[in-house]
């Protein structure tokens, strides 16, 4: 449900001189910027926030920039150190997309968190309200500066992208503008517990990975064999954060490292966190959430351009939440891409790198979205496109609306033999047994893979997996049936031994009529957290009510029936003619998921009145 569009709340150009003028940017004659000296390509400083704390900042111009050049900046702040340096090997400054950026004529600003790199400072938590904070004392350090056009456009990657968006709630008017790529609006939901499940095979590795980065505990690559590893995937063999320039930069460096040791740790709070309302001191779900902050986010009125892919863990889920949920300005793209948008996920094709004018093409959109607004300071107007691809298709769509006008729910019902049909045969109400099975997951180099290392998607044919579990096809297709969006499933559920505490996973699949099985999209739910929830916020329109709060949470009951919803990630896909629906039933997938009960023993009864229901488009 889409929120009335309100006009969004910027200042004059005039308010933005104004306040320009208060932090000491002063208008500056063209003819002294004749006679001002140029600046250095890069400078590495440091630039105190105002509780004292100093960031690292690397800060790339154009060669020849004078004051008074009136650039636009692109500001990237950053968790995995803004630069790598190498004993015994220059430090020539090269950083690629500064380069790219500085040849538009912007300015390029990237920052190291605090706690994180060379900045001083404690990350007492990840994606934490400081974090989020110093992006608009940093924003007003970069307008003050004398090649500034008092313009910043926030942009990064994955946690880069998740700092980028955060920094849209502050309401700092030097913010024109956002593009977060492959970031996580929800990190609850769309990423770390989605249903309530930790994505614990996952997150293990990429929090020893952080561990790494910060010293903590006096972790380096050199540790242990599993440290050497992962350092040598990584390309941190050897490296450290670059220091500030001058001669004491490398002991700046060690000091601010110093106070790293006591950053806060993901998988301590991952496996704290079972629920969303967690709260140990600065720790939290909600901090890092956009979700959590969808008012303030509209009420500042940044333009927002996002990129992320169907098969990236949550963040399609994410987007479509964003697009439904905030009365910005946007253009939204979701494609058949791995997180960070490197290589082609389209499971009806091979895996391959994109190719460069495919990732020219989707850099173009940044700058052009860029252009309008961070250099040219148009004023957005509130339109809104969401452009979409169609797996099995190959084909591009754009809509200003979500769920797509015209959409109908199909609904399919399980029966006896494995079925699923449109109407189970009178007298069906007979059931399957689940057995929990430690063997059948989706494999190494699935969605929830791809988040947490930047790895590619691809899902084996999943008939022999599908073997182990309960799966119910529909009959071959009479027509072509188009989805594109939330799917749902509906269970009845009858716990048996060891399911209180159980879990279910679900998945959408394509049946060729060759017998071949694609995997389409997944749902997943910690049975504990089934409690329906009376009221929904603007942002989880899309999905089912539900808090994953403490206070919701209630075991299965042994032997009685309930009936589950469980959500699918949202997906848009082709089925010809022929081919075949197919949705699989699983208590657990190892290869990205905690084991829920952790000793791996439950049983379930699925009765044959569950059903499945599709969003189905023209």
């Amino acid at each position: 449900m889409n929120r009335p569009l309100r006009r969004p709340v910027r200042r004059p150009l005039a308010a933005l001189v104004a306040a320009a003028t208060l932090l000491g940017l002063a208008a500056v004659p063209a003819a002294a910027a004749d006679r001002g000296a140029a600046a250095p390509h890069r400078q590495s400083r440091y630039v105190a926030m105002p509780d004292g704390v100093r960031l690292a900042v690397d800060v790339f111009l154009p060669e020849g920039t004078r004051p008074g050049a009136n650039l636009p900046t692109v500001l990237v702040t950053q968790r995995y150190w803004r630069a790598r340096v190498f004993p015994g090997t220059p430090d020539e400054g090269v950083n690629g997309s500064a380069e790219a950026w500085n040849a538009r004529g912007y300015a390029y600003v990237v920052a190291d968190l605090r706690g994180t790199g060379a900045s001083f400072g404690t990350l007492s938590a990840e994606l934490g309200e400081q974090v989020t904070a110093d992006s608009g004392p940093l924003s007003d350090w970069i307008a003050a500066q004398p090649w500034s056009n008092g313009r910043i456009g926030t942009t990064g990657v994955s946690y880069g992208g998740d700092t980028a968006m955060l920094a849209t709630s502050l309401g700092n008017h030097h913010i024109a503008a956002a593009a977060p790529i492959s970031y996580d609006f929800d990190p609850y939901e769309d990423l770390v517990r989605p249903g309530g499940v930790e994505i614990q095979p996952r997150v293990a590795p990429y929090a020893l990975l952080l561990t790494i980065l910060d010293g903590r505990g006096g972790t380096t690559c050199d540790t242990s064999a599993e440290t050497r590893a992962l350092c040598a995937e990584a390309g941190l063999t050897g490296a450290t954060p670059r220091p500030v320039d001058g001669p004491d930069g490398p002991a700046l460096l060690a000091a601010a490292r110093a106070e790293h040791v006591g950053n806060a740790n993901l998988v301590e709070m991952a496996h704290a966190g079972s629920y969303r309302d967690y709260q140990d001191g600065p720790k939290n779900w909600t901090s890092g959430s956009v979700g959590e902050r969808t008012e303030a986010v509209s009420d500042g009125g940044v333009p927002v351009l996002t990129v992320s892919g169907w098969l990236d863990a949550g963040t399609a889920n994410g987007v479509l939440s964003q697009f439904t949920a905030l009365d910005n300005t946007q253009e939204a793209w979701i494609g058949p891409w791995n997180h960070g948008a490197s290589r082609l996920a389209e499971p009806f094709q091979p895996e391959r790198r994109l190719t460069d004018q495919e990732r020219a093409e989707l850099n173009q959109r940044v700058y052009a979205f860029f252009d309008r607004y961070v250099r040219d300071g148009e004023q957005p107007g509130g339109k809104r496109q969401l452009h979409y691809y169609t797996f099995n298709e190959g084909v591009w769509r754009t809509t200003s609306r979500w769920p797509l006008p015209g959409t109908r729910t199909q609904r399919l019902q399980f029966g006896a033999g494995g079925v699923l049909a449109r109407q189970r045969p009178g007298g069906d109400t007979g059931t399957d047994l689940l057995r929990l099975d430690r063997t059948a997951g989706t494999g190494p180099l699935d969605r929830w893979n791809t988040n947490l290392s930047g790895g590619p998607v691809s899902y084996p044919d999943r008939a022999a997996v599908d073997a182990k579990l309960l799966s119910y096809t529909t009959a071959p297709l009479t027509a072509d049936t188009r989805i594109a969006g939330n799917g749902r499933v509906t269970l009845d559920v009858t716990g048996l031994a060891g399911s209180a505490r159980g879990a279910l996973h679900v998945y959408l699949e394509h049946v060729a009529p060759d017998g071949k099985v694609t995997y389409l999209t997944e749902g997943q739910l910690a049975l504990e957290d089934r409690a329906v929830a009376q009221d929904n916020p603007d942002w989880r329109q899309l999905r089912t009510p539900r808090t994953y709060a403490s206070g919701d949470a209630r075991p299965l009951p042994q032997g009685r029936a309930e009936c589950v919803t469980l959500d699918l990630q949202p997906t848009a896909a082709l089925f010809r003619a022929g081919d075949r629906i197919r949705l699989t039933v699983a208590a657990a997938n190892p290869d990205s998921f905690e084991l829920l009960p952790a000793d791996g023993n439950a049983s379930y009864l699925i009765g044959h009145g569950s059903t499945l229901d599709l969003p189905v488009v023209r």
